[in-house]
């Protein structure tokens, strides 16, 4: 993974990467990065050089330094690399200094269309990716192109047009499954609800014809897909509403953890829990207090957490992340009304999530007041889906403590949630 300079461009409407600078390219930094990675090298006889851009261009990769790496690769008896670049940097002379290397040269093509790779910002055309590859074999290296599957703006039979096209000019070609990047055109498209990802199987289910071509490789996941809201793009959440209750970075996060997530995979026991004012979660009187004695059990390496609250289902490990740690939902100031639709979407975001999960986990477990939203909406969710749960906090001790100010603090409840954790085993 080079981490040097930034990519030339940086504007395709679906790349991240493109936008990060990395460290200020010089000759000698770059020398020791290459020292440093060739001593870990051992008898490889392939190397692949991933980063921002291309390692073609020599603002990003001086020629000093591209030439130390290729000749420490003759030296330590690598036989194939593959390095990435846009068309622009691929010249004969440079192509000429991997002799005695099979070079292959990665290129992000995306789509084998002029008008769509105008509208995603690419910043070059077709007949660009054509003289760049017929440079590349001329000097006897190799082409691996990279297209997009899903692009934004694609027609029906895009794909296939551009598979072919790409066939015609590749060696080899990968498909990948275009995932949102953080402060990027195409998250943005996914937050206004105008483009989705494929999941994974979608993905496959898309690419399925080509799967057997040994000339074609199939890239579910190129990076590990976790929605990121650039700072920009991040807002203050505090209210009581349909607006702060269907609100599009809640909505993303809740297409996430159904379509693209996968819980824990040693956590085999689902406890939802209760939101909190305090943020993250884990930070509040009532959670520390659930979480002296969920780790008091021998069941806790197997207890997957996960908060109800408007914001929807919040697994434990993402309670820190954006937008779940800065929301604000004023009970207080709730309506009837309101309480209905809060029941009505957290019962749906329930459902969406039991159903994507259902296999994952052995047992469904609350601590939860009964009367809260929350538990009338996952009550009717697995009403609704056929499936049983177990609210750690009895009726019985519930009703001698719903009167306190924070029932779920008690003495009483506590140990409810420990005898009934070490009873469901």
């Amino acid at each position: 993974m080079l981490k040097s300079g930034v990519c030339s461009w940086g504007r395709c409407y679906f790349c991240g990467y493109g936008r990060v600078a990395g460290k200020e390219p010089t000759v000698t930094g770059l020398k020791k990065d290459f020292d440093a990675f060739f001593e870990d090298l051992g008898d490889a006889k392939t190397v692949k050089v991933y980063g921002s851009g291309s390692f073609l261009d020599e603002k990003q990769v001086p020629a000093e330094s591209r030439r130390y790496f290729i000749e420490r690769c003759r030296a330590l008896g690598v036989k194939n690399l593959v390095i990435e670049s846009r068309p622009e940097y691929v010249k004969e002379d440079a192509l000429g200094e991997f002799s005695g290397l099979n070079l292959t040269v990665a290129i992000g093509l995306e789509a084998a269309d002029d008008a769509l790779l105008d509208k995603i910002n690419k910043g070059f055309h077709v007949r660009d990716y054509e003289d760049a590859a017929r440079r590349i074999h001329a000097c006897g290296g190799k082409v691996r192109t990279y297209l997009l599957v899903n692009l934004p703006y694609a027609r029906a039979g895009d794909l296939e047009k551009s598979v072919d096209y790409a066939l015609k000019h590749s060696d080899s070609i990968v498909l990948i499954n275009l995932l949102p990047h953080g402060n990027t055109e195409v998250f943005r498209l996914w937050l206004r609800g105008e483009w989705n990802f494929l999941s994974k199987e979608d993905f496959y289910r898309a690419t399925d014809k080509w799967k057997n071509d040994p000339r074609i490789e199939l890239d579910a996941e190129t990076f590990r897909f976790v929605p990121k809201f650039p700072e920009n793009l991040r807002e203050p959440l505090r209210g009581v509403g349909e607006e702060f209750l269907t609100h599009p970075h809640f909505e993303v996060w809740q297409d996430y953890l159904q379509r693209w997530y996968i819980p824990p995979k040693e956590k085999d026991a689902l406890v939802f829990l209760p939101c909190s004012y305090k943020k993250p979660y884990s930070e509040s009187e009532t959670h520390k207090k659930i979480l002296e004695v969920l780790r008091k059990t021998k069941t806790y390496p197997r207890i997957h957490q996960a908060m109800l609250s408007n914001a929807g289902v919040v697994p434990r490990e993402f309670e820190g992340a954006y937008p779940f740690n800065r929301y604000d939902w004023d009970e207080s100031l709730e309506t009837e009304e309101i309480k209905k639709r809060y029941v009505e979407v957290t019962k749906e975001r329930i459902k969406g999530y039991l159903e994507a999960h259902k296999e994952d986990y052995r047992t469904i477990c609350c601590f939860l007041k009964y009367e809260s939203e929350s538990y009338q909406a996952l009550e009717a969710a697995c009403r609704e889906l056929g499936l049983s749960f177990v609210n750690l906090l009895t009726k019985e001790t519930y009703e001698k403590i719903k009167n306190e100010g924070k029932p779920l603090q008690t003495d009483a409840a506590l140990m409810d949630l420990y005898d009934n954790l070490i009873k469901e085993g």
